[in-house]
């Protein structure tokens, strides 16, 4: 269906229309395909390229940034497990002189100083001691409780954890205010009086340095929660809203974890990469286009030219036909198929312009005769199988016996004349299988007065196909076959069942009888007959009746009537008969 409709469109295109389509469809879209495929494996290429570089890169952030809490974590670690600074805080002072007098001998020990002193990151150790006074290394819990950090770090639940905030309380520029703390809570102990915690500030700036030290080829932002907590390429940029709303640029995201908290890294790279390809490509792009756009035009244009001229040109001779006069076509060009058509065509013309006149008008007179012919031995055929003039000579009868009070005659001769009475209109070979069925009941009712007993016999029509057209007699002519070779050669009482109706677009008509049968060679000389059918066949033969209605219904089907007998000698026969409905006049009414 979609190729026949396809091959509509197509023949109806002129030949511009076709090699404008043949151009798009097989060279314009699949080199469109075509270079989109090599520039995505380009971009793809790069992308890939620029995600592995990134990684590396953020990778190398990340243990950047591991190593520098890790060692504030271990410094932290060292100082909660030291027993003579537990036993510092866990002790209650009677003063501030005996307090400051303890202090200052544990904050001048080397082990403290060791600590403390070796980065520029701030550490700070809190305890719940009332007794303590706050300091630059040590301080009351109470001074933490107020500060974000802290509030976070009870929140979490954890015993250690990496905290990032802007202190908004401390008015200073951003750097000041930006915290990363490390915060590890003393490990409990049977002994130990008071809660403690140390705190060790990072240095933002000492971090930066760091990470920057790594790679200078993106934009970088580490953030942790909501808070950026380093950044490079925007200094101002504090919050991930406003990393993930940066514009025109193509994200890279690496998530770590430390000490518990998740960190996030990310990148950016401008999002225009495969318009940069493009343009760093831009002279081959453009002899590209040149190649495969201008020059295909050029030169399918010059193929169209000349095969639209010859072609038209050949048109117009073939337009000639119209007059019934074909003229030879002159100044033959090249010696392609188009120029081997129009010679072949100039020698076309020679032979037709010498033969149209005579054999067309042959032609014409040959179809009238044969079809005066067919017409003829239709009549003969109708005129052959039921005499017009019968008719008004059963009705003189029928009379005579009324007259004469012989009123089983006169019914026997009213069916007979029922029978006839169809045959005496002239002109038309066709007949309702209503109207023949009129006629069946007709003839078997007068056998009936023949064969008595012996004789009975069932009509079933469908009622669909009363209004088919069949050629009169056809069916009648059956059961006359049925009952003559049937009923009579069997001494014993039949039946003859007439059925009509339709099957799988055919009409099926059935006439069946119980009598004596046929053998197997008789019904084959029959067949054969039946098959190889015509008038001259039909001269001197016998079976003559069935061999007539065989040969209207073939002419009445076009040659498409089927057919077929069943008998067995001594048990009956059986003729089948299917026609294509499609064939027969009343089908659609």
């Amino acid at each position: 269906m979609l190729k026949r409709a396809l091959d509509r469109f197509l023949n109806n295109l002129r030949l511009h229309n076709k090699f404008l389509i043949m151009y798009i469809f097989c060279v314009i879209i699949p080199l469109i395909i075509t270079d989109a495929i090599v520039f995505y494996s380009i971009y793809t290429q790069e992308y890939n390229r620029r995600r592995y570089e990134m990684e590396n890169i953020a990778q190398s952030y990340q243990n950047t940034f591991t190593s520098i809490v890790s060692y504030d974590a271990n410094i932290a670690s060292a100082i909660s497990a030291n027993n003579s600074l537990k036993r510092f805080l866990d002790t209650d002072y009677e003063s501030l002189h005996e307090y400051y007098s303890e202090y200052y001998d544990f904050v001048n020990d080397s082990f403290f100083q060791t600590l403390t002193g070796m980065r520029r990151d701030k550490v700070t150790v809190y305890s719940d001691n009332p007794t303590i006074y706050n300091g630059k290394y040590f301080k009351r819990l109470s001074a933490a409780r107020d500060l974000e950090w802290y509030d976070r770090f009870i929140k979490s639940g954890k015993s250690e954890s990496l905290i990032v905030y802007y202190d908004n309380q401390v008015d200073a520029r951003l750097e000041s205010r930006k915290k990363i703390i490390y915060v590890k809570r003393f490990k409990n102990v049977y002994d130990s009086k008071y809660d403690k915690l140390v705190a060790v500030e990072i240095n933002s700036s000492d971090v930066q340095g760091s990470l920057l030290a790594v790679s200078d080829d993106f934009p970088m932002y580490v953030c942790c929660g909501n808070y950026v907590a380093i950044a490079k390429y925007g200094d101002t940029t504090t919050s991930i809203e406003e990393v993930e709303s940066q514009p025109h640029r193509i994200p890279f995201r690496h998530s770590f974890n430390i000490c518990g908290t998740q960190l996030d890294i990310y990148m950016y790279y401008d999002e225009l990469l495969l318009a940069s390809v493009i343009s760093n490509h831009l002279f081959v792009v453009l002899i590209l286009l040149i190649i495969t756009l201008a020059l295909p035009v050029l030169i399918m244009k010059s193929i169209e030219e000349t095969i639209d001229k010859r072609i038209n040109k050949l048109g117009e001779a073939f337009r000639g036909s119209s007059t019934n006069k074909f003229l030879p076509i002159s100044d033959i060009e090249g010696s392609d198929e188009i120029s081997t058509l129009m010679e072949s065509y100039n020698r076309i013309v020679t032979i037709n312009n010498e033969l149209i006149n005579s054999l067309y008008k042959d032609k014409l007179k040959e179809q009238e005769n044969d079809l005066a012919r067919k017409n003829a031995e239709l009549l003969a055929l109708q005129s052959q199988i039921n005499p017009h003039f019968l008719f008004n000579a059963l009705e003189s009868i029928r009379m005579h016996s009324i007259l004469r009070g012989e009123e089983e005659t006169a019914e026997m001769v009213e069916k007979l004349a029922v029978m006839e009475r169809q045959n005496v209109e002239w002109g038309n070979d066709l007949v309702t299988i209503k109207k023949e069925t009129e006629s069946i009941e007709a003839y078997l009712y007068l056998q009936s007065y023949r064969f008595g007993d012996r004789l009975s016999f069932d009509i079933d029509i469908e009622k669909d196909c009363e209004n088919l057209y069949i050629p009169k007699l056809t069916l009648v002519t059956f059961v006359e076959n049925a009952c003559v070779h049937g009923i009579e050669s069997k001494s014993s009482a039949g039946w003859i069942f007439v059925r009509v109706y339709k099957k799988d677009e055919y009409l099926c008509m059935e006439v069946e009888d119980t009598g004596g049968g046929m053998s197997d060679s008789e019904i084959s000389s029959l067949v054969k007959s039946i098959q190889n059918v015509s008038i001259e066949q039909i001269k001197g033969k016998k079976h003559v009746g069935i061999l007539n209605a065989c040969l209207r219904l073939k002419l009445h089907s076009e040659n498409k009537a089927e057919i077929t007998i069943d008998s067995e000698v001594g048990v009956g026969m059986c003729v089948l008969i299917r026609v294509p409905l499609e064939t027969l006049i009343g089908n659609k009414g």
